[in-house]
């Protein structure tokens, strides 16, 4: 490590140009590749390849076709849909639809129109002869009517489509539902413009003013990205501007009374007011009644611009006015270009090594700026105080990589390798997410250890030459704010260390429990912005109606076979028993399972009373061997009644039953919901057991059975990885410290304060009723990353300082005011940063932004209260004992020699 660091310092000293060069090359090359590194379509497949239920569903999708449908809630001002303006808007939407440009993506098969209304019933009795109603009255008698006369297996399809207050009785509901069903496609751009034009249709057909139709699909509601992709910018806006801020005041170099003076104020209220314009629009979406509408609308453009336009200026102002304040922005700027850079470096190695990006991927620059600052705060410190203390501009800066750079060395490598681990998973979002991590955690410190010494080295060295240097502004560091507040938290580990361990513990055992009521949970719409109408017809939908999802049970075998035939119908009967599977009810008591199949379309072509029987069909079925029970011999060739089923009905059969008879798929009515699709599935799964039996497969899949299977195999993989991630540093750190010091125990202690952080982070995310899902999944990973560099730099200044003062209590406190300083400045603006994610309109990112902030709090508290403890536990028992302070050389002869020439 030290050779390393060595080699760092040396390149910076002896040719820093050529450093910024080459890492200006680096860049351009890297950027150009992470200009292509987008999120890849289909996240699933990231989460779960291997999955049998992915599988399934893209054989489904592949073999039998997919059609989709938009969903259209209706409503009326009178609070009531069963009446004559509801019918006359239903049947001017049926027309405005198929006469529209998207009539041939519309799928009609039997008993299920394309477009389907809540009042087909009477629709039909219309179509039948009956005469157009003229009053509320006689269309809720045509419904009631009409609903009677449609077979018993399709009332209820249509009667859900009312809203649950619906009372069939009366005739009356507050909403329905129409369902509009036309052909996927596997381009998502060519299936969201259908989905586009049909909503244009549904807007563009006439209805009475009493009546309106708002359209939902899943394809609506992801066709716009622009309100999206506008939200994410937005936030990085407000990001960035509350980081340069906060990073300004962190490096500020106090200026001296007079037009220095003003500058600074006139600087921070401009740095101040362009945060507000960046922050305050999203402010104004969130608490709408708090700020007038157009705050809320202003275009991100003239936002940005201006938010940029007050940071530019400040700037400029602070370059030209004073010295101090042109160091100060120096550091904040090229801390902030550098971190973009590690960012860069990172995405186009991903780019060439993976193509596309996981959804966890995009965490990462997170990870980087809450690094990338730390680096560079604890880098420019130490730098600033060797110079201060009367080193060359040379010397200081080789003296601050190489102490610095050997605790940044080791964090980097111990959080590198912690989450190499996760390469060796089998879920390849996790893998994606831990190799990169590494490569930017890498680019992270080559940078700030490189680059940023070297900008800083050409500046000062010029200034040095010039005799300009203002070493007085840079003397009052430690005397600042921040460091004088931490190091009077030195009480803590000095007079209450063990009273602190306990309460440490105590709030971890508070945390573990907090751990096993941590909920799962994942939908989609939890990323669709909160204030989009879309959202609010989804949730209606959701909350208002019984509409049940749908899921399938793919069945693979020689589907020729009459054992297959038998175990499959024994299947189709066995599902009607599944909690939550929709059923049928006969007038003789008989049940069976709601939905479309090849065993349900023969049935009704087998059975005489059906209005679909095809005697045809029948005496066909009969030589085949079927029975009143429609079951066959087991040696039975099923195949003749297939060929005769294709001939009558070739679309319907092509949508159940594979041309080649190899596998089927039943397409069943489920109520279960997001929440219950695990026991769905297992229910069914269990059901059509009798085609293992016979030597077939068949599994259960449906959105919600797969967003439960991606949440749950992240769940369990988080586990691990968090497992073998802490399992990994503390090896190295043990290792590192029994090397160097012969303290093993070190690496145990700095890495137990780590441990409660995650613990203490699920807690709380528990407490506030934060569930697990494929965001906040990677909290752990960032408490890790964040975590192990903040103690290591603790440790490392701790037994730095162990070896300047003799006494306890001085090492601590210095420790803290030093360090503890630095890593405060550091939390400080990660924390303001991303707190700003709390304003997004979108569920993920504010929980994210929300939990990420405290996760860092928690660190921060960790690392300057809880550790110093341990150290001061740990040096107490060895100096009872009698044993020396541990030995560790961070600076070299070379070293030495420039500070004695100095």
């Amino acid at each position: 490590m030290k050779t390393v660091v060595r080699a760092l310092a040396a390149a910076v000293r002896k040719a820093p140009w050529v450093v910024i060069a080459v890492v200006i090359v680096v860049s351009m090359i890297l950027g150009f590749m992470a200009s292509k590194f987008v999120p890849a379509e289909d996240q699933n497949e990231s989460f779960a390849p291997e999955a049998p239920e992915l599988t399934a569903s893209a054989e489904i999708a592949e073999t039998f076709g997919v059609v989709s449908s938009m969903q259209v809630v209706v409503s009326s001002t009178v609070g009531d849909v069963i009446t004559l303006d509801a019918l006359i808007a239903a049947m001017e939407l049926d027309k405005s639809v198929r006469a529209s440009s998207v009539s041939e993506y519309l799928v009609d098969q039997p008993q299920n129109p394309a477009v389907l209304s809540h009042l087909m019933p009477v629709m039909l009795a219309i179509e039948a002869g009956a005469p157009m109603p003229t009053t509320d009255a006689e269309v809720k008698a045509y419904y009631k009517a009409g609903l009677d006369q449609i077979p018993v297996q399709f009332q209820s399809q249509l009667t859900s489509l009312l809203s649950k207050d619906a009372n069939l009785e009366t005739a009356t509901a507050e909403l329905g539902l129409g369902i509009i069903t036309y052909a996927s496609s596997e381009d998502f751009d060519e299936l969201a413009q259908r989905a586009l034009d049909i909503a244009d249709a549904i807007e563009a057909a006439p209805s009475p003013e009493s009546i309106t139709e708002e359209p939902f699909n899943v394809e609506l509601i992801f066709s716009d990205t622009d309100e999206f992709q506008t939200e994410i910018s937005r936030l990085l806006i407000a990001a960035a501007m509350i980081i340069l801020l906060v990073l300004a005041i962190v490096f500020l170099v106090q200026p001296k009374r007079g037009r220095g003076q003003i500058a600074f104020i006139v600087g921070i209220v401009l740095m101040v007011t362009g945060a507000a314009i960046a922050v305050v629009p999203g402010l104004a979406k969130i608490f709408p009644d708090l700020f007038p509408e157009w705050i809320a609308d202003a275009e991100l453009a003239p936002v940005a611009l201006g938010a940029i336009a007050c940071y530019t200026i400040a700037f400029l102002l602070w370059a030209v006015a004073s010295t101090r304040l042109r160091r100060t922005t120096a550091d904040t700027l090229v801390t902030f270009l550098t971190i973009a850079l590690a960012i860069q470096w990172m995405n186009g190695y991903g780019y060439l090594r993976f193509g596309d990006q996981s959804q966890m991927v995009q965490i990462l620059p997170i990870l980087l700026i809450g690094l990338g600052v730390d680096y560079s705060i604890h880098m420019t410190s130490r730098y600033r105080q060797e110079l201060a203390g009367g080193r060359s501009v040379d010397a200081a800066m080789s003296t601050a990589i190489r102490t610095v750079g050997v605790a940044l060395i080791l964090a980097t490598l111990t959080t590198a390798v912690g989450f190499l681990t996760n390469v060796t998973s089998s879920i390849p979002a996790l893998a994606e997410f831990g190799e990169l991590a590494a490569v930017g955690i890498a680019s992270s410190f080559l940078l700030m250890l490189s680059f940023v010494p070297a900008v800083r080295e050409l500046l000062d060295r010029k200034a040095e030459k010039a005799g300009t240097i203002d070493l007085d502004g840079l003397e009052n560091g430690d005397s600042r704010m921040l460091p004088k507040a931490i190091g009077k938290l030195a009480v803590l580990p000095r007079r209450f260390a063990v009273g602190t361990l306990i309460v440490a513990l105590a709030l971890a055992g508070i945390g573990a429990f907090g751990m096993t009521k941590l909920s799962t949970e994942f939908s989609f719409l939890d990323f669709v912005p909160t204030t989009s109408p879309l959202r609010d017809t989804a949730v209606t939908v959701d909350q208002d109606f019984n509409f049940p999802e749908t899921t399938s049970v793919l069945v693979k075998g020689d589907l020729t076979a009459g054992s297959s035939w038998n175990a499959m119908f024994a299947s189709y009967a066995n599902a009607a028993e599944v909690p939550d599977v929709s059923t049928i009810t006969f007038e003789s008591g008989a049940e069976i399972a709601a939905g479309q199949s090849l065993i349900g379309y023969l049935g009704e072509w087998l059975n005489p009373s059906s209005p679909t029987f095809d005697a045809d069909l029948l005496n066909i079925a009969i030589g085949v061997g079927f029975t009143q029970q429609q079951t066959v011999p087991d040696d039975a060739d099923v195949s003749p009644l297939y060929d005769a089923a294709y001939a009558k009905d070739p679309i319907t059969m092509a949508t159940v039953l594979a041309p080649d008879y190899q596998s089927t798929v039943f397409y069943l009515s489920t109520t279960a919901g997001e929440s219950g699709a695990d026991e769905v599935a297992d229910g069914l799964n269990a059901a059509f057991e009798p085609m293992s039996v016979v030597g077939g497969t068949a599994i259960a899949t449906s959105t919600f059975i797969i967003n439960g299977l991606v949440v749950d195999t992240l769940r369990a993989s988080q586990v691990s990885s968090l497992l073998l991630t802490l399992g990994a540093a503390l090896l190295l750190l043990v290792a590192n410290f029994w090397f160097q010091s012969r303290r093993p125990m070190l690496g145990v202690i700095t890495t137990i304060p780590v441990a409660i952080v995650v613990v203490w982070t699920f807690g709380i995310m528990a407490a506030f009723g934060i569930p697990f899902g494929p965001i906040t999944a990677t909290i752990s990973a960032l408490a890790i990353g964040i975590g192990i560099p903040y103690m290591i730099h603790v440790t490392h200044r701790y037994l730095e300082e162990r070896q300047e003062f003799d006494d306890l209590n001085d090492a601590v406190e210095h420790t803290l005011v030093h360090t503890g300083g630095a890593l405060a400045g550091s939390a400080l603006t990660t924390i303001l940063g991303f707190g700003i994610l709390v304003t997004s309109t979108t569920i993920p990112f504010r929980q994210f932004g929300f939990v990420t902030s405290y996760t860092i709090l928690l660190a921060l508290i960790a690392a300057v209260m809880v550790l110093p403890s341990m150290l001061m536990l740990w040096s107490r028992w060895h100096v009872s004992r009698g044993n020396a302070p541990v030995s560790i050389s961070m600076v070299s002869n070379d070293d030495a020699g420039d500070q004695a020439t100095t």
